[in-house]
């Protein structure tokens, strides 16, 4: 069976295993160039503490290699749309899963085999992936944070590739077919990313709050934090949200300039006036890495009993 399936899938193999060759030689090559960068820049502004515009300074140029690092976000769903919609789909479509069958091989374990090293196979390619993008990101993320970057380093990757393999069998076992299983399959997971990474990931950890000046870097959050809001709070401790107009400051702040009224922010600040923050320290990002890794594994998990439950149940 296990010879079966690889002969089946050694194309596919094949295939990712050179995209991936391809990508850790460019992130290899271009991540020695900027750590090299960045250790060179910090060195001459850590003398005169002059690095704290160094973000903005370093890897300007440096672009189309940054939106491609940022391109391996859509990895996983690949993998489901070429590894997982197809594995069950295809076999259906083609009636071929009837010729395995009359062989001596159950259901349970035609499918069960070919789920394990589906999903083997995601894990290992997603684990692959995220060690080189996490590597080549050091220097982004001691200038950003690792939050900049959540969704393409670390645990994530793998959990979001078994999952959008999983989804694609979960699909490809429903739909039978191979078109609606890869459209079910770009659908489904890429809801399941926004609803997850939108609504459920800034609220998986209660948030902190800190009151700070109206002037100040960052809004005042610590270093790498991920600030999930921003509200102007008065003297008297009422929050504006944003709703905070230029009818809420003080008369003495209003400047008359020939192309309509502002405020004068140094003036607003005097007189009380404060923002607060609400963030994520950059010291939860392993544990919200954690949280939302098993958000989607335990959705696999699902996909793959679904699918199971639809095969035997349907085929029995």
């Amino acid at each position: 069976m296990n010879a079966l399936i690889w002969r089946l899938h050694r194309s596919q193999v094949y295939l990712a295993t050179a995209g991936l060759a391809v990508l850790a030689g460019v992130l290899l090559v271009t991540g020695v160039n900027m750590a090299h960068d960045y250790r060179t820049a910090l060195a001459t502004c850590a003398p005169t503490q002059s690095c704290s515009d160094l973000a903005g300074q370093l890897f300007q140029g440096d672009g189309l290699i940054i939106d491609l690092v940022n391109l391996t976000l859509v990895i996983p769903l690949l993998f489901g749309l070429f590894w997982g919609a197809p594995l069950v789909a295809k076999e259906f479509e083609d009636g071929t899963q009837n010729l395995v069958w009359t062989q001596g091989v159950t259901r349970r374990r035609w499918l069960g085999t070919n789920v394990a090293w589906a999903v083997l196979a995601a894990a290992l390619w997603g684990a692959a992936m995220s060690g080189l993008v996490s590597w080549w990101r050091i220097p982004e993320d001691a200038l950003n944070g690792r939050f900049a970057s959540f969704d393409i380093q670390g645990l994530v990757p793998v959990a979001y590739s078994v999952c959008a393999v999983a989804v694609g069998i979960a699909v490809g076992s429903l739909f039978r077919r191979v078109l609606p299983a890869l459209a079910a399959t770009l659908g489904v997971f890429v809801v399941l990313r926004l609803l997850v990474g939108l609504y459920v990931r800034p609220h998986l950890m209660a948030p902190l709050t800190r009151l700070v000046p109206l002037l100040n870097d960052r809004g005042g959050a610590p270093p790498g934090a991920w600030i999930l809001s921003s509200s102007i709070v008065g003297p008297g401790g009422h929050a504006f949200g944003q709703s905070f107009s230029l009818n809420d400051v003080p008369a003495a702040c209003k400047l008359g300039l020939p192309d309509g009224p502002r405020a004068s922010i140094t003036c607003v600040a005097s007189h009380g006036f404060h923002q607060l923050i609400t963030y994520q320290p950059d010291g939860r990002f392993w544990a919200f890495q954690g949280l939302e890794s098993a958000i989607f594994l335990a959705l696999a998990a699902g996909a793959v009993g679904f699918a199971f439950w639809r095969v035997l149940r349907r085929d029995a």
